[in-house]
């Protein structure tokens, strides 16, 4: 694949500045023509550290249910990312034109270049020099699980939702797990393949993971985290209960601050500037939200980088994602109600994201996300107190006085409850892009696919519908388009 070769020759050359390289002849006669110069284990952990995942996973971003757009807003919108992003909001089979590349294959930050660094790692480190089989073991396994986490990414971008009844003949993604950049054998294993290779990474890491030192730093808590998300996207409820509870332990163990923010207190805006408080707001957005090396909400930090000041008004959550939100619920207190540097109000309830602009969106393992997907699994597993009681654990940190509490006509019903945990999803994950990786699972389960709203809306300024664009199925896989397809022979396309 030309292009996935062009651009994991970036991470060659980035890898290149990482490690120092010494000038004496007698070291470039050394090493074999066309391989890298990272010797020592030192010299593998380096690029690690360099290697966290900040990253482009942002077309999930507007292809949510939760969201809508606004006009004027939307159609002023210029330049071909900004075209992209009104394509994926309108679930165009077109999203880029055909002269273009993926950005999830050519950006800066994508997955690819990060997945070219990590099997460095791991095809070379327990080789190195100077470092214990204990160290080299750590570092490959951190390796493996961030090769797991970006080809995760892979398959939720460019493959149809996992079914297992047709993973074994659907397509998936290369199999990416050399660090060559003259690799030319690039076809798609078969879906079932993809999850496979996924599972199988993260697995085998896990028992050289150590405990949660750093927030950029793969963690076995991270891995956990991950194995738990893969299957909940699998629909094996049951697999992921087991991990989650695993995970659970590990933030225990956890040598940095791991605790649920109050929000009450936090967002609470009658209560500005009082040490705790993320009050008063900036000009584009609070203060005080603490950056993600220090938020004791994030394992492992993720970033799908969003912002643009053209499309701040133009993407908002949906009248009926606001109807969800109980009045005293903080979390509303992220969004803005107004339009950019104005005081006018969007209509309908509709609301903007007013923080990360410059940090991004945290997308990686989270609590708050530990907390509602073991709810979920317990749920499912007809454990309805359970379920209940992690609810709250996290309702009583976003939501002021009783409507905290899971309504009691829910918490006893296990379809309601189900649906109020996917709701609670959307409550506290709007305009983040994780509502897509539930409605890729959702719309293959056989009793939730009507928790799907498959219509996006456009709204003009008085709040009434300008237009409609519709969900087919096929467009949970993302399109390579002509020059992807004209520069890869033997590429397979999306329908």
């Amino acid at each position: 694949m030309k292009i996935i070769r062009k651009y994991i020759l970036g991470s060659f050359a980035l890898l290149v500045l990482i490690v120092p390289v010494s000038c004496k002849r007698e070291f470039l006669e050394i090493v074999p023509k066309g391989q890298t110069i990272a010797i020592t284990t030192a010299d593998y952990e380096k690029i690690l550290n360099a290697n966290y995942l900040v990253t482009q996973f942002t077309a999930c971003v507007y292809e949510g249910d939760e969201m809508a757009a606004l006009q004027p807003y939307f159609n002023n919108m210029d330049g071909s990312d900004l075209l992209r992003q009104q394509r994926l909001f309108k679930y165009e089979a077109r999203v880029y034109n055909a002269a273009d590349l993926p950005s999830e294959i050519t950006g800066e930050t994508n997955y690819i270049r990060k997945l070219y660094l990590f099997n460095k790692v791991i095809n070379e480190v327990m080789d190195s020099k100077g470092g214990s089989e204990e160290q080299k073991r750590a570092l490959l396994a951190e390796a493996r699980t961030g090769r797991a986490i970006c080809n995760f990414m892979f398959l939720s971008d460019f493959t149809k939702p996992y079914n297992a009844a047709t993973a074994d003949t659907d397509l998936g993604i290369p199999n990416l797990t050399v660090a060559d950049v003259n690799q030319k054998d690039f076809k798609r294993g078969t879906l079932q393949a993809g999850y496979d290779q996924v599972i199988s990474d993260l697995t085998e890491s896990l028992p050289h993971l150590g405990a949660l030192t750093h927030r950029r730093k793969i963690s076995r808590l991270a891995a956990e985290f991950y194995l738990s998300r893969v299957y909940i996207a699998m629909n094996n409820f049951a697999a992921a209960r087991t991990h989650l509870d695993a995970a659970f332990l590990e933030v225990q163990k956890a040598q940095i601050p791991m605790k649920l923010y109050d929000y009450t207190v936090v967002l609470d805006p009658e209560n500005p500037g009082a040490a705790e408080s993320w009050f008063p707001e900036g000009v584009l957005g609070l203060n005080n939200v603490p950056i993600a090396a220090n938020n004791t909400e994030i394992i492992y930090n993720i970033n799908a980088g969003w912002f643009q000041f053209q499309a701040v008004n133009a993407f908002v959550f949906s009248p009926q994602t606001a109807a969800l939100y109980a009045p005293t619920d903080r979390r509303l207190n992220l969004y803005s109600p107004f339009k950019l540097f104005t005081t006018t109000a969007y209509p309908l309830g509709m609301r903007r994201r007013n923080t990360d602009f410059f940090n991004g969106i945290n997308v990686g393992p989270s609590l708050p996300d530990l907390y509602l997907m073991r709810a979920e699994c317990k749920a499912r597993a007809n454990d309805l107190s359970g379920a209940v009681a992690d609810l709250e654990v996290l309702r009583a940190k976003r939501i002021a006085g009783t409507a905290a509490l899971v309504p009691s006509g829910i918490a006893s019903n296990q379809k309601d409850l189900v649906k109020f945990i996917l709701d609670e999803r959307i409550r506290e994950f709007a305009i983040t892009g994780l509502r897509w990786l539930d409605m890729r699972r959702l719309s293959v389960d056989p009793v939730y696919s009507n928790h799907i709203d498959f219509t996006h809306m456009i709204y003009g300024p008085n709040g009434v519908v300008t237009a409609t664009y519709q969900l087919k199925p096929e467009r949970f896989a993302l399109k390579f388009g002509e020059r992807m397809l004209n520069e890869n022979k033997g590429l397979e396309e999306n329908p």
